[in-house]
């Protein structure tokens, strides 16, 4: 049994992840019925004059609808986080020893969750897949290395926030409320923070690693800044995103915001050119495992060619200056990729 536990679910005023809400919400009802002397309640930010999509939920949950004149859709995190925090100040909410507060799955729901955990002086679990309760024990699962490996996080915070993308909800079990039964509390605005904001042009401009379906990468055996210049050459004439691995960050070659591997960024092309990359485990958990790996090493053993759809093993000053050269000198053409097999050449 989970005594003095409280879940609530926080659903913020964000078009874009609506979707997610009913199988928020199911998943919630859910443990809820696992752990009958838990509490579970939803909360929903409303802007004081929007007209919102009809409630459902399971028959134990109390539904309390938070209406303020300062949400919009252009509604910044922090001021929703104080909206959030003004609403679990109320009466009702506020008095658990513990507390499990479930957001969407999103970038908006996970930078509210981890905002709340800082400011409540919690513990932020992440963008979890399952999630359950022990006692006062918060128990979270989560895929790491790009979904390679699931881990397990224990928690016995006091407020615990996490987002919820259960693998399998039942939404079509949830019920439609009445208005009557609809706890409505309008809440005051919070005070405006005044922010001094300056652009700052970027002098990267390269296309984004987040999203590329094609990515050039390269790693220690460029040996310098040299190769990378022709990499980004080659990035250039095809429409690619560069990326390096961390030897390669470290080295300064290439900056850290395009670091692909275990500590930085996960990338899903269809196609990864790998330059001097030799393959550890720790760079290719940033490589999405449907990615077609293209390896150029000047060592016939580098782990690289064994996930590698082709492999050349050769010199990249001999080969990569002709590759350029080809590249631009051809009119722009679509990227066809082989249906399947694997060779190396």
């Amino acid at each position: 049994m989970s005594a003095g536990v409280r879940i609530i679910v926080i659903l913020p005023f964000a078009p874009e992840e609506r979707q997610a809400h009913d199988g928020l919400i199911a998943a919630a009802c859910a443990l809820h019925k696992e752990n009958p002397s838990a509490e579970l309640d939803i909360v929903q930010l409303v802007p004081m004059s929007g007209a919102m999509e009809a409630r459902a939920v399971g028959d134990t949950a109390r539904w309390w609808e938070c209406a303020s004149p300062s949400l919009a859709d252009t509604a910044e995190p922090p001021m929703i986080t104080a909206l959030v925090r003004q609403a679990l100040s109320l009466q009702g909410l506020s008095e658990a020893k513990q507390r499990l507060i479930l957001m969407p799955p999103g970038p908006q729901g996970e930078e509210l969750a981890a905002l709340l955990a800082a400011d409540l002086d919690g513990c932020s679990l992440g963008r979890c897949t399952a999630l359950a309760l022990t006692g006062t024990t918060v128990i979270g699962r989560r895929p790491v290395f790009g979904g390679r490996l699931m881990i397990e996080l224990r928690s016995h915070a006091a407020v615990c926030c996490a987002t919820w993308r259960p693998a399998s909800a039942h939404a079509s079990a949830l019920q439609a409320i009445p208005d009557s039964a609809v706890r409505q509390i309008p809440m005051t605005a919070p005070a405006a923070e005044s922010h001094e904001v300056e652009l700052v042009q970027s002098a990267d401009a390269q296309p984004r690693l987040e999203g590329a379906s094609f990515v050039v990468s390269g790693g220690r055996g460029m040996d310098g800044l040299e190769g990378f210049e022709l990499l980004a050459r080659i990035a250039a004439s095809v429409g690619a995103a560069l990326g390096g691995s961390l030897p390669a960050v470290d080295a300064g070659w290439v900056p850290v915001a395009r670091q692909i591997g275990q500590s930085g960024k996960f990338v899903a092309p269809r196609l990864y050119f790998a330059v001097g990359i030799s393959g550890t485990p720790q760079h290719l958990a940033g490589v999405s495992g449907s990615a077609r790996i293209v390896a150029l090493n000047r060592d016939p053993e580098a782990p690289i060619f064994a996930v590698a759809e082709a492999g050349v093993v050769g010199d990249w000053r001999v080969i990569l200056p002709l590759l350029a050269q080809r590249l631009e000198a051809r009119q722009p053409a679509p990227l066809i990729l082989p249906a399947s097999g694997r060779e190396r050449d």
